[in-house]
């Protein structure tokens, strides 16, 4: 029952949250005790309602799962857990959630009960309309980081909101283009936007927003960053290769194009994912 449990979690999706500790990171806050105690206390929240997303998530879907070559072994789609226990089991979470946020600040409280409801609209609504389904998930994405903000008590600057959003619809585009290059005629059983999506379509977006990508990453570093210029503006290609290897393996349709967390398993990516983060904590810590 425990794998059940931690299987329907989904523990590995919670590296999404960890946009909230941006707001720490670029404020300089990193060695304060009580901002990291409060960005600590948001991410974890952050996690418990997204498990308890994830579970409701998975009632809702449980038949079109069915469909998916790989979702259909989650634990409620493959009939290992009870609707009931799943129920059960995703209010516990959001009671914990809600608690944990509320203990936070009552902007995160109201923060993360926005992203709850925007969650649901999704589940229940938005999922099933082509272009909002990407734009609603990139939406919750953005408020995740603008949390990681009112936890510490800053504010988060707007490329660094805008990059989060893009940086969202880039991964969120590729995804579903490796799903429907994968899943073929299959793809309109799982879900209703493949009817309207199309492979050129999907490759469209992906280049628009690595595009809007780069570029606001680009902008912040010249007119917002509180780096050293020197170190910042040495990141830039880093972010670039990034960008461009993620491009890479959706173009594969590597498996981590359908599921993001496993970009931290290709060397490559590891290895310019700390270069950047050596680059520029040296940047904005000691420049």
């Amino acid at each position: 029952m425990i794998n059940e449990v931690f299987g329907i979690m989904r523990p590995k999706q919670w590296y999404k949250n960890l946009v909230v500790f941006v707001a720490i990171f670029f404020s300089k806050g990193i060695f304060n005790l009580n901002m990291l105690e409060a960005s600590i206390l948001a991410f974890i929240s952050l996690c418990l309602v997204s498990s308890a997303t994830y579970i409701t998530n998975d009632i809702i879907d449980a038949e079109s799962d069915r469909h998916h070559d790989k979702k259909k072994s989650r634990p409620i789609a493959s009939g290992r857990m009870s609707v009931q226990s799943a129920i059960i089991l995703s209010f516990i979470l959001y009671a914990a959630g809600f608690a944990i946020s509320f203990y936070v600040g009552k902007l995160v409280l109201i923060s993360v009960a926005v992203l709850v409801i925007l969650s649901q609209i999704y589940n229940l609504w938005i999922k099933n309309i082509a272009f909002a389904d990407i734009t609603l998930l990139s939406t919750n994405f953005m408020i995740r980081a603008v949390i990681g903000g009112f936890a510490i008590g800053v504010t988060v600057s707007s490329w660094l909101i805008l990059g989060a959003y893009v940086l969202a619809l880039f991964l969120s585009t590729a995804k579903r283009k490796s799903d429907l290059v994968i899943l073929g005629e299959k793809a309109a059983s799982y879900k209703k936007v493949f009817v309207v999506y199309t492979k050129q379509m999907l490759e469209q977006i992906i280049v628009i927003a690595s595009t809007l990508l780069l570029m606001s990453y680009c902008l912040y570093i010249f007119l917002g960053s509180k780096s050293g210029l020197l170190e910042a503006i040495a990141t830039v290609p880093v972010v670039f290769f990034m960008v461009f290897r993620y491009c890479h393996l959706a173009s594969m349709n590597s498996d981590a194009a359908r599921s993001a967390e496993l970009v931290f398993k290709d060397k490559q990516m590891i290895a310019s994912m700390a270069l950047w983060f050596i680059i520029f904590f040296i940047g904005l810590y000691y420049g």
